[in-house]
């Protein structure tokens, strides 16, 4: 028997998708912030290089699994506030860029969590119970009487 899985719509998966795409291009904004802290004057063009070749990809998987996993609205709204704080921390002075790397990971925990398989119920392993077995084996006269 198998649990029922609930049909997401359209707008809830384009929705998950954008909040994805937001998740990661938080982490994509505070990286490139705190990588800019660490040359006086501005990045060089290797060093954007760098932090685009590491955090383009993570924006493009977020938004992967947030699309194609069982992202229910009731999630939404806590990824939605977790994108939107880190969205403005990433702004701030000094810890701005290390909070907004903070939110956004917490958003994609929950990204993740929804994307993990469906709980089986405990009794879904058992492939034969063995009153069953023992039933069958009395019907046939197998089992040794005594």
């Amino acid at each position: 028997m198998t649990a029922a899985v609930p049909v997401r719509s359209a707008v809830t998966r384009q929705l998950a998708l954008v909040l994805g795409v937001l998740t990661g291009a938080v982490a994509l904004v505070a990286m490139a912030r705190l990588a800019s802290g660490a040359f006086p004057g501005g990045m060089s063009g290797f060093a954007w290089g760098v932090v685009l070749a590491a955090m383009l990809p993570w924006v493009v998987y977020v938004g992967f699994r947030a699309r194609h996993g069982r992202l229910s609205g009731r999630r939404l709204g806590p990824v939605a506030a977790l994108v939107l704080v880190g969205a403005v921390t990433v702004w701030l002075p000094v810890p701005g860029p290390v909070l907004a790397l903070a939110c956004s990971f917490a958003a994609f925990v929950l990204v993740w969590l929804s994307d993990l398989p469906a709980r089986r119920s405990a009794g879904a392993a058992r492939y034969v119970r063995i009153d069953e077995l023992q039933q069958e084996d009395l019907d046939r006269g197998l089992l040794a009487t005594g």
